[in-house]
């Protein structure tokens, strides 16, 4: 859960940008003149927009936001996973204070750990392809073919040597998170993941095994589902995000413990078959949280300490309907038709045997999304503002594309009735713990507080209690909205 907040928050920051060079290039003319410039099928004027210092800023300023976003994010996330897995391997005991207090006691230094090893690990790619790419246009254009192949072998060569080092960085390096959530510091960390790989060599090798064939099972069935035209990739993102990653961060920690001078696991106690059990297990405590979760939800629906919220909420979304609106009316529009978007045409994945799949993965994406609304909410505020602002921006997009007023609402209300309030009382639930957070932040205990403890949980409840309003809404949009969108004149 933290981690998909942890998305939210680098997503807001690049979308932040966006945003803004958006409304630059609108207010400049340059979405008029890309606009232009394809229609006319003109390539130097389509190289001169793209070169605008507008685009070149803000590129950097995402690259820049998103690495700083990333080893912070990263550092709270990691210290509250990892140390939750040493918490309940050793202990066999785990609760909501827990995974807090671990993530304010150890993010600096587990920031430093995150972005020393991802540097290790991803240094030499990103260094190669940046000289790949600033120097491979001057040798297309100034050289002749023989010696242009020979370059091209050297670059694959090049690439192939440093996918060796990257490759066995990324094992030397498996277990700096767990050391650094054990109390290490970076190079202290990266010490003992060396040592815990050479005296762990054979489960290493078996968690490495795992982690490939687990991901290329997931790429297998995303592939073969979208050549069926079904829609499974917001399922397997939650399900992985939610039971696999967990498990296999947790046999990575479990690995490095093994290979520790002093360790101690709690042993797993033998019990009946897990085949049998889980369904009905997951089945009915599922049950149990939703229904807790809408008792939550409602309490905080009807709290009238909660009204600033829901007018906070509502309010950006609006602003950023508004602000979509007027960028499109100043070219955004216009570069879309050229792009070749057509008006009045439905999404062909509203048809076929995929419909089904295709509510799931609505349902599934849409809760998603607002559960890490609601938790970004952890990072002041900022990021739930923006994805708020965001999707109420895409909102005022669709708006100017849409040949009518009654062909757009015939596309968003079915489904929309329920799916925007429920949002919005996701951005609601996101200002709300902001706020908590900040004054737990100024009683100087934001950690140990258990006012930001019971928020925490609160609010992870609450977006629990919204999960069936967002699975109505994903059949409503996925079997109900295209009938009604044909009948007002979509195609």
């Amino acid at each position: 859960m933290l981690s998909s907040a942890v998305d939210v928050v680098k997503q807001s920051a690049v979308l932040l940008v966006f945003m803004i060079t958006l409304s630059l290039l609108a207010s400049g003319g340059v979405l008029r003149q890309f606009a232009e410039s394809i229609s006319g099928n003109d390539p130097l004027a389509l190289l001169s927009a793209i070169s605008s210092p507008q685009i070149i800023n803000a590129v950097a300023a995402s690259v820049a936001l998103y690495y700083v976003v990333s080893v912070i994010g990263g550092a709270f996330v990691n210290s509250a996973e990892y140390g939750s897995y040493l918490k309940l391997l050793s202990t066999g005991k785990l609760s909501v204070p827990d995974v807090i207090e671990r993530t304010g006691r150890r993010w600096f230094d587990m920031a430093l750990t995150v972005m020393v090893t991802e540097a290790l690990k991803y240094g030499p790619l990103v260094i190669t392809f940046t000289w790949i790419a600033t120097s491979g246009a001057t040798k297309v254009i100034s050289e002749d073919f023989n010696s242009l192949v020979a370059f091209i072998a050297f670059w694959f060569a090049v690439l192939f040597l440093v996918g060796i080092y990257t490759a066995c960085m990324l094992v030397l390096t498996v277990y700096t998170y767990p050391a650094a959530a054990k109390g290490a510091s970076w190079h202290a960390a990266i010490r003992q993941s060396i040592r815990a790989c050479r005296l762990s060599a054979s489960g290493t090798l078996l968690y490495a095994l795992v982690r490939v064939l687990s991901s290329a099972a997931i790429l297998a069935i995303s592939y073969a589902s979208s050549s069926l035209s079904l829609q499974v990739s917001s399922l397997l993102t939650t399900l992985a995000g939610f039971i696999l990653i967990p498990m296999l961060h947790m046999l990575k920690t479990a690995i490095f413990l093994r290979a520790e001078p002093e360790h101690f696991i709690i042993p797993l106690l033998p019990g009946p078959s897990v085949t049998h059990d889980a369904p009905s297990y997951i089945w009915r405590t599922s049950l149990r949280k939703i229904r807790t979760g809408m008792g939550e939800l409602s309490k905080f629906l009807l709290s009238p300490h909660n009204v600033p919220f829901h007018v906070l909420s509502i309010a950006t979304f609006v602003v950023g309907i508004v602000a979509g609106m007027q960028v499109s009316s100043s070219g955004l529009s216009q570069l879309l038709f050229a792009l070749g978007y057509q008006s009045g045409k439905m999404n062909p994945a509203f048809s076929g045997i995929g419909v089904p799949f295709l509510a799931v993965d609505l349902s599934f994406h849409n809760w998603s999304v607002s559960l890490a609304t609601a938790l970004s909410g952890l990072a002041l505020m900022i990021p739930t503002l923006v994805t708020m602002m965001f999707n109420g921006f895409i909102l005022g997009v669709v708006v100017s594309l849409v040949p009518n007023m009654g062909m757009f609402l015939a596309a968003i209300l079915p489904h929309g009735i329920i799916e925007l309030p429920s949002f919005i009382l996701a951005g609601s639930v996101g200002f709300s713990l902001s706020i908590k957070f900040i004054r737990a932040l100024m009683r100087g205990g934001s950690s140990t507080d258990s006012g930001i403890h019971g928020a925490i949980k609160q609010a992870i409840y609450i977006i629990l209690g919204l999960a069936p309003f967002f699975i109505l809404a994903g059949i409503v949009e996925a079997f109900v909205t295209p009938f009604v969108m044909r009948f007002y004149g979509w195609g």
